[in-house]
């Protein structure tokens, strides 16, 4: 408890020779007629000892002595009250409290009190009733005033933190940190207008003020005005590299919109401003990533990984640039200082499996699918890689389960779907294979994966081929730059010896994707039912740069040469 108050009531009672209420000054010459004045004066000073050192109990038996000679005395019923806060008894000092309210309404220390009080004993309001009383009384008392509105903040009264604020400004003058509550109490009560005019008046004050832009972005973020928002973080940014809010709120926006240059331009001022900033090395290299550019995003990242304490994504992201540059024992040490960093890391244990599985390490590859499957066992993704894994090294019973075991947790699963159609074709199971697709149709009408697959199924066992044309030109409706989606079209078209058609959606699907020696094959192929062999052995001859070990290309090649 604040030792104001014993220094108030002391001066009082030295300088008045009576209590706080208010009585007619004696005439000279009468002290005898009033002993009770000097006797209550006399405990009370006795007790104020005892409170000074610690004697609570001993200072309350003084206090009520007072009290006894002198029960209008607002001052001795607040000194009581400030014992019982001392001894932790706090609804009796809520009752002494009252009744020196009764005596001294506008008294600030007893208002203060009260309030103080109040909380203790959790009753929120009613403090809030006795600041505002108080600054009604004083109201330069900025203590209470600040307390009132933590108050009003954890009620969520916005409006009343704002009149609070607004009552300071009037008081002291507009400055920045009051500008500062005042903008973010208008943006939590989505009060645009008034928030905008705090910004303004922000501005006026220092045109650089990177705050105020992070608030206009706040603003036009939360209208949805993604654009805007952006251009005031940018600006927020420019006069401060450092605020990190606004380069979070930046980053936000471009990573929705994969603006992964924005985010590289972004990072790279922020390194202007602080050349060690790790995290931003970090963005950058992940954004080069994404941008298709793995040597950039190593060059930003390789600098980095000596260093302790490094997140575990840190490693998840090296792993995934080696993988992409196919330096795959580089891949595994990151991907598993990933995992030992982070045993929970699903991606980082699912891209161990593919980089094992690049390495032709089949055995490798099981196991650790088998790990993941071991902790991730209800994650259907997981078991469509691990059927997926199996039916591309012909392990096609074991596949079968794996993807019987997806649709178990997922019934529409579109990748275990089109997986069991693959895997029983290769079976040569044509019926169990349209079987499951007819099922994968009922369930997944507009599934372009599920169309295109089948179709091509069809085409493939020259079956039923207006159907399958129907599929396949639905699939390239829903998804019209897939390249395995136009190749299958242009592969149904072959079969049906339309092959002007089929050159141009085979080439429209080279054009998207001109690393497929299959798509590329496919092109040989139809300009030799053209009749053109010279360009259907170029087209051939490519496709086997691809796949120099692909016998039937070789075939061709040796066939028409």
């Amino acid at each position: 408890m604040k030792k104001r108050y014993l220094i108030f009531n002391l001066l009082i009672l030295i300088f008045l020779g009576s209590c706080i209420h208010y009585r007619p000054p004696l005439k000279k010459g009468t002290e005898k007629e009033h002993p009770h004045v000097f006797k209550a004066r006399d405990h009370f000073l006795q007790g104020i000892y005892y409170q000074q050192e610690g004697r609570y109990p001993e200072a309350l038996v003084e206090f009520y002595q007072a009290l006894h000679y002198d029960s209008t005395s607002a001052t001795i019923y607040s000194a009581i009250a400030e014992n019982y806060i001392q001894l932790g008894e706090y609804e009796t000092a809520e009752l002494m409290l009252k009744k020196a309210r009764r005596l001294a309404p506008n008294n600030t220390d007893i208002l203060e009190m009260s309030a103080e009080v109040a909380l203790r004993l959790g009753k929120d309001d009613q403090a809030i009733q006795f600041y505002e009383r108080l600054l009604k009384v004083n109201p330069y008392d900025d203590s209470a005033r600040e307390m009132l509105i933590l108050l009003y903040q954890k009620k969520g009264n916005d409006l009343a933190v704002a009149r609070h604020n607004r009552k300071l400004m009037e008081l002291y003058g507009a400055n920045k940190d009051l500008l500062y509550r005042l903008t973010q109490t208008y943006l939590r009560t989505k009060k645009y207008s008034e928030a905008t005019k705090t910004v303004r008046s922000i501005l006026k004050l220092d045109s650089t003020d990177s705050k105020a832009y992070y608030f206009l972005g706040l603003m036009q973020e939360q209208k949805l005005n993604t654009d805007s928002a952006a251009y005031y973080y940018q600006k927020a940014v420019k006069f401060d590299p450092k605020f990190d809010q606004a380069v979070e709120r930046l980053n936000f926006i471009y990573r929705t919109k994969k603006a992964w240059p924005q985010i590289v331009r972004l990072y790279k001022y922020v390194l202007k401003a602080d050349s060690a900033a790790a995290p931003a090395k970090i963005l950058i290299a992940e954004a080069y990533f994404n941008m298709n550019r793995a040597d950039s995003a190593s060059l930003y990242l390789k600098p980095l990984l000596h260093r302790s304490n490094l997140p575990p994504g840190v490693f998840e992201l090296a792993g995934r640039i080696a993988l992409d540059q196919k330096n795959y024992p580089q891949a595994e040490t990151y991907f598993k200082k990933a995992i030992q960093a982070d045993p929970e890391n699903r991606l980082a244990w699912l891209l161990l499996a593919f980089t094992y599985s690049s390495m032709d390490d089949v055995a490798r590859a099981d196991s650790t699918y088998q790990e993941l499957l071991g902790r991730f066992g209800n994650e259907a993704t997981f078991w469509a890689f691990y059927g997926n894994f199996l039916q591309e090294n012909q392990k096609y019973q074991e596949s079968i389960r794996a993807f019987k075991k997806v649709l178990e947790l997922e019934p529409n699963n579109e990748a275990a779907l089109s997986g069991l159609g693959i895997v029983y074709e290769n079976m040569k199971m044509f019926a169990q294979c349209d079987s499951i697709y007819e099922v994968a149709l009922q369930r997944l009408p507009d599934n372009p994966l599920i169309l295109n697959n089948y179709s091509y199924s069809l085409a493939e066992r020259d079956k039923d081929l207006q159907r399958a044309l129907q599929m396949a030109r639905r699939a390239i409706e829903l998804s019209p730059d897939n390249a395995a989606y136009l190749d299958t079209y242009g592969w149904v078209l072959y079969k049906l010896g339309r092959y002007q058609e089929a050159v141009q959606y085979i080439k429209r699907s080279i054009e998207l994707r001109d690393d497929s020696a299959v798509v590329i094959e496919h092109l040989g192929d139809v300009y030799k039912a053209m009749g053109d062999l010279e360009k259907a052995l170029r087209y051939w001859k490519k496709a086997l740069e691809l796949e120099p070990n692909n016998e039937s290309i070789k075939k061709k090649v040796e066939e028409y040469q």
